[in-house]
């Protein structure tokens, strides 16, 4: 009984003290598990378009943003990945001033038109803006590298207090588990709370703990990664040797990308990280169905200056460290799993804030009836003591 105690006052205390951020972490996850589509929604201008017909290669449109942003670096290309998308760009304007600003620049695949920018560094709660802001406060408490320390902390004691609430709901009888997720319509307001809490803690019980581990382990993914290399080389990419090679001209983006194309023919790709205009290693992530990854499984590291695959980083080649590593993201965010595994996380993003407005109401309930219990008590003394006084 005294453990159980104990359980049960860490478990309360963490959800009285870290409740309202325990629901507003799981709310922002549970929106950003469809951070795509949602963003569309809110900026259809933007990312979206009605045009239809063959795209325009990545070169043409890298040309289209120079035009553009004459004095503009690009540091991302996202390509359409299906009707309706649209090219995105992130581009650093005005590189070599003070105070460059990276931004998102879109183009129509099909014409090249310039459909727009948005700022990648401001916050707030603009349709362009709030999903950004969103998953900053998600994954700092928009503070910057100290928040995500924050984060980290805090998201440990989410899940000391999932740990701690599944072994106080976990059942002990045959009876009590037959009742295991059981919501009784016709007891009073704080039993059918108590049991809402209860029942929603078991029913995500298994999917909460991935959450909040997964998510623990990707704020410090740096010290993850080097416990990781002690048990399997987790390698770091490797440095194009410009040096030796800077007076060549990188190639031709489309002659790469055609050449990776090739190499990878059953893949599509989804994105190219590294400027055009730089000679540093570029990275090509690439899907095919099946992947569990959001930008797909297979990564390339190619040399720009002559094409070459410097790395490839996929289920072939992964080493078991590398293997763990890249499985962290898509179990966090349930696209490990499909579309069901994305909705699964989503619904236990929202499942934080209905555990914090049950067991608030059954603390506070609970509170209440041992004050009133406790002034009962005492006026029941005071009434004993006077009648025996008048006795007397």
């Amino acid at each position: 009984m005294r453990s159980r105690s104990t359980w049960f006052t860490v478990h309360r205390w963490l959800g009285v003290g870290l409740g309202l951020w325990f629901a507003l972490v799981g709310l922002s996850g549970a929106i950003l598990v469809f951070e795509d589509p949602i963003d569309a929604w809110l900026n259809p201008r933007l990312l979206t378009t009605n045009s239809r017909g063959a795209h325009l290669s990545a070169q043409t449109i890298v040309e289209r943003a120079d035009a553009v942003y004459p004095l503009g670096l690009v540091e991302k290309i996202r390509f359409p990945a299906a009707d309706g998308d649209v090219y995105r760009l992130t581009m650093r304007v005005k590189p070599r001033r003070v105070g460059a600003e990276r931004i998102e620049a879109t183009f129509d695949p099909v014409s090249g038109t310039f459909l727009g920018a948005r700022s990648l560094e401001s916050l707030g709660i603009a349709p362009p803006d709030i999903l950004r802001t969103l998953y900053e406060f998600h994954r700092n408490v928009l503070l910057g590298n100290a928040g995500s320390n924050i984060v980290g902390i805090a998201g440990l004691l989410l899940l000391t207090s999932a740990i701690t609430g599944f072994v106080l709901a976990a059942p002990r009888t045959r009876a009590a588990l037959k009742r295991i997720v059981w919501i009784n319509p016709r007891t009073s307001a704080t039993r059918i709370a108590y049991d809402f809490h209860r029942s929603t803690g078991i029913v995500f019980a298994v999917t909460l703990l991935l959450a909040t581990l997964t998510g623990a382990t990707l704020v410090y993914v740096n010290y993850v990664r080097d416990l990781v290399s002690v048990f399997s080389k987790v390698a770091p990419f490797p440095i194009v040797p410009w040096q030796q090679q800077s007076t060549h001209e990188p190639l031709q983006l489309d002659r790469v990308i055609a050449d990776v194309r090739q190499r990878f023919p059953e893949h599509s790709l989804l994105e190219v990280h590294g400027s055009p205009r730089q000679i540093a290693g570029h990275l090509y992530y690439l899907k095919k169905p099946g992947d569990v990854h959001r930008l797909g499984d297979t990564i390339a590291w190619i040399n720009p200056l002559s094409g070459e695959m410097m790395v490839e980083r996929s289920p072939r080649t992964r080493t078991a460290g590398e293997g763990f590593m890249h499985w962290l993201f898509p179990l966090h965010s349930g696209t490990a799993f499909g579309m069901p595994g994305m909705i699964a996380m989503s619904a236990t993003g929202g499942a934080p804030l209905l555990m914090v407005l049950t067991g608030l109401w059954v603390w506070l309930r609970k509170r209440r009836g041992e004050r009133i219990s406790r002034d009962r008590q005492i006026a029941r003394l005071q009434l004993g003591r006077s009648t025996t006084a008048t006795l007397r």
